[in-house]
């Protein structure tokens, strides 16, 4: 339950749900005086340390690690891209998933189509020490690559709250993309639906 719900954008519902009357019962939060200001970066977690300074921007080229990371040419920490979720690229036992090998094909074919050429913005380092960070081909038209894997049907949107000072509508392009690519059924939709 808690895979198809975090997948399909109900895990807030599901929580809700499981909560029970002990969550009904809580007070309602007063109103706000003012619009909150935007939260500030995370701080840099201690595990990062040897990762170096965050830098503000990349460019160069990349390879794809898994449906959502990619590893930068003379980078040390990869590149998680900002906004979605792919399928795990190997399961518990360390196979290989179906999900997950689409997703890294589906992101090393875009790469393909600018020489594995990209510019990122960075946004923070995730838990994990990566870079997370919104890229695109480095192109005369570039392509965002997590608005294109979410278009393909893919990989879906992740932590799309967090929203992005450079660009504030990201987040709604992002799950409209995915909207868009859950309705056409497209990518791996079918199977993430049940329909397959």
């Amino acid at each position: 339950m808690k895979r198809f719900a975090k997948r399909s954008g109900l895990l807030p519902l599901a929580l809700l749900l499981c909560a029970g009357p002990a969550f009904a019962q809580t007070k309602p939060a007063a109103p706000a005086a003012a619009p909150a200001a935007p939260p500030a970066p995370a701080a840099k977690p201690a595990a990062c340390a040897s990762a170096g300074a965050l830098p503000q921007s990349w460019s160069g080229q990349a390879y794809a690690i898994d449906g959502e990371q990619l590893g930068g040419v003379g980078l040390k920490a990869p590149l998680k891209l900002w906004g979605l979720q792919a399928p795990a690229l190997r399961d518990a036992a360390k196979a290989e998933t179906v999900g997950g090998m689409r997703a890294r094909a589906t992101l090393e074919d875009l790469l393909a189509r600018a020489d594995h050429k990209v510019k990122c913005r960075i946004a923070r380092f995730d838990s994990d020490c990566r870079l997370v960070a919104q890229c695109a081909l480095d192109e005369a038209q570039p392509v965002d690559l997590g608005g294109a894997m979410l278009a393909s049907g893919v990989a879906w949107g992740h932590e799309l709250e967090d929203a992005l000072s450079w660009e504030p509508r990201a987040s709604q392009r992002y799950a409209d993309a995915e909207f868009e690519a859950r309705k056409a059924r497209k990518g791996m939709w079918p199977v993430w639906l049940g329909e397959k």
